[in-house]
């Protein structure tokens, strides 16, 4: 993320809190709970990066945290939320799965390596686009709070 002047790092400072971005002296820096599983930190990151691309403005006047992934009631962690699943979950590769009529929901999640969680904010996007794909699970807000 060099070419963006964005500093990724990991921190054991905070138990709860999954990941931050804030901004300095012109330098994005996001900080990654180290207690988390890999799949995990690379869900916060590229929520984290949604921060960073939909919210920048926001960045400067304080730092963006994040203790709960799939929130969906504040309006920019849903756009976070978002972004990160279309970031991490390929249109295509669903595609080409959902042909598959013995691959249930949770098949489908397990074939792509995504969470049930990331990959019904997917479907709901792909949704919004004009894609017809059943919902087979209510998006949930409190998915990874611990």
């Amino acid at each position: 993320m060099v070419a963006m002047n964005i500093v990724v790092g990991e921190t054991s400072r905070y138990k709860t809190l999954k990941g931050y971005c804030f901004m300095s002296c012109k330098t994005i820096y996001v900080m990654i709970s180290s207690f988390l599983s890999e799949e995990e930190k690379m869900i916060v990151a590229a929520h984290e990066l949604g921060h960073i691309i939909l919210h920048r403005s926001q960045l400067k006047m304080a730092p963006m945290q994040d203790d709960t992934l799939y929130n969906m009631t504040d309006n920019t962690e849903y756009q976070a939320n978002l972004f990160a699943a279309d970031l991490l979950i390929d249109d295509e590769e669903i595609e080409d799965m959902v042909q598959n009529e013995d691959l249930d929901y949770f098949g489908l999640c397990s074939s792509l390596n995504a969470t049930p969680e990331l990959m019904s904010f997917k479907l709901y996007s792909l949704t919004k686009r004009g894609q017809a794909y059943h919902m087979p699970m209510e998006i949930q807000s409190n998915f990874l709070a611990k």
